[in-house]
């Protein structure tokens, strides 16, 4: 590469005074992240630039902020992280670059967006502390094939916008307040074992809550922000979130709990806690007897108690069968494939900002797998996913149980498609090369 190149590309990098300068002056967070975008645009000569937030279901996007297409998408053009090249960003958490974006297979059209004329694609991660915020795409009219630098410095600048972004995103109401605090509770297993959260949840829908095994992400997942609000007035919810809210975030940055004063040491070298079920809850089916149950309970223990533990598990991708009675009395079983995207976790993050993948070398072949992340209460839980050919039928069922139907007591901790990581997030944190 030459000096003349080298020297255009270190421009690319964003100045303290020009991050400094995207927060708007009036505090409104849609002129903040429009601001991002021209930025952005500016800087790397492209026709379109565009921030598509994550939803709080962390299952879509949503236009936020654009320069280059058409204004009226604005809060309006939303995609699931299964369509569409910017949803390919989201669910990979790298960046994906296209020559002419009509010809890549995950390409979807989006009328009345202006994005007709555009053909290159590319688009990075927006990720602050290691939680996925969006995606930051740019688009130009001619196909263009994004050199490595360019897409290494767009990623280095996405990085350094990404807490403002996450800043916007927080004070900007693209979702009311009350289904925001709802996802938020509904994202920590915490909710679990809080019976006022249990009955918030069942309120909102007493039906489809059990319909649904009680999984407050599906019924979050399925219910229109019309309908929350018109049960929230009816039932006078809305204290009843704040109240709950208050109590998580409590629980969470509590400082004053036993294993503060008496397990200090078990910080930088936490408890290891292998099992292979753990009974966390029913819409959980990753356990199938008392063995699970316990284990659970162990966790659920530990977070209470702020014991820095650490349990590892795993997560069957069918989970416990259904158990029903026929006519003639015989036991009939039914498994049912499990839907991560009904299930409170997110991709793990490494200290490179990219997603944690583990490999281990075993005599069948090597072993990867993505490493996913839920929150249990004040802890963490990491779990594997991506299962391998030659050994997906072993994580895919749990052992038969009796024919009596276990069920988890209401306890909380969490798993994922392999080996599962249960964690206290304070003060230590987990490096990856521990999960091997």
């Amino acid at each position: 590469m030459n000096p003349t190149r080298e020297a255009a590309d270190a421009n690319l990098v964003l100045t303290l005074e020009e991050i400094s300068n995207l927060a708007a002056e009036e505090g409104k967070p849609a002129d903040t992240l429009l601001n991002v975008v021209a930025l952005i645009a500016a800087r790397f000569r492209t026709d379109v630039c565009s921030a598509y937030l994550l939803e709080p279901d962390r299952s879509n996007l949503v236009l936020a902020a654009t320069l280059g297409l058409h204004p009226k998408s604005i809060g309006t053009l939303r995609m699931p992280l299964h369509e569409g090249l910017s949803g390919l960003v989201a669910e990979r958490l790298l960046p994906v670059a296209v020559a002419d974006a009509r010809e890549h297979p995950r390409y979807k059209y989006f009328k009345d967006s202006g994005e007709d004329e555009y053909h290159s694609f590319l688009g990075v991660p927006l990720i602050d502390r290691g939680v996925l915020q969006g995606v930051l795409v740019v688009q130009t009219k001619d196909p263009r094939i994004f050199r490595e630098e360019e897409i290494r410095m767009l990623a280095e600048a996405a990085n350094q916008v990404a807490p403002v972004v996450s800043e916007a995103r927080t004070l900007d109401r693209f979702i009311a307040p009350a289904q925001e605090k709802l996802w938020e509770l509904a994202r920590n297993v915490w909710w679990s074992w809080d019976q006022e959260c249990v009955s918030l949840f069942r309120d909102l829908n007493p039906v489809r809550w059990r319909e649904l095994n009680q999984n407050p992400i599906a019924l979050l997942n399925e219910t229109p922000l019309s309908e929350i609000e018109r049960r929230a007035a009816e039932l006078a919810l809305h204290s009843r979130i704040n109240y709950a809210y208050r109590r998580q975030q409590e629980y969470l940055n509590d400082d004053h709990t036993w294993g503060a004063g008496h397990a200090g040491v078990l910080r930088p070298r936490p408890v290891g806690y292998f099992s292979a079920e753990f009974g966390l809850h029913e819409s959980l089916p990753i356990y199938s007897g008392g063995l699970g149950v316990l284990a659970g309970d162990h966790i659920k223990s530990a977070s209470d108690l702020d014991i820095p533990l650490v349990g590892v598990g795993l997560f069957y991708g069918q989970g416990y069968f259904l158990q029903r009675l026929d006519e003639k009395g015989w036991q009939r079983e039914e498994y049912l494939q499990t839907d991560v995207n009904q299930l409170p976790m997110q991709p793990a993050i490494g200290v490179n900002g990219e997603p944690v993948v583990v490999e281990i070398a075993t005599r069948g072949g090597s072993i990867r797998a993505k490493v996913w992340r839920v929150n249990v209460a004040a802890a963490i839980f990491f779990c594997w996913t991506r299962m391998w050919p030659a050994t997906r039928r072993r994580t895919w069922k749990p052992h038969r149980g009796s024919m009596a139907a276990t069920r988890a007591r209401a306890s909380g901790r969490s798993c994922c498609w392999a080996w599962a990581v249960f964690a206290r997030s304070r003060p230590w944190a987990l490096r990856p090369a521990f999960c091997t």
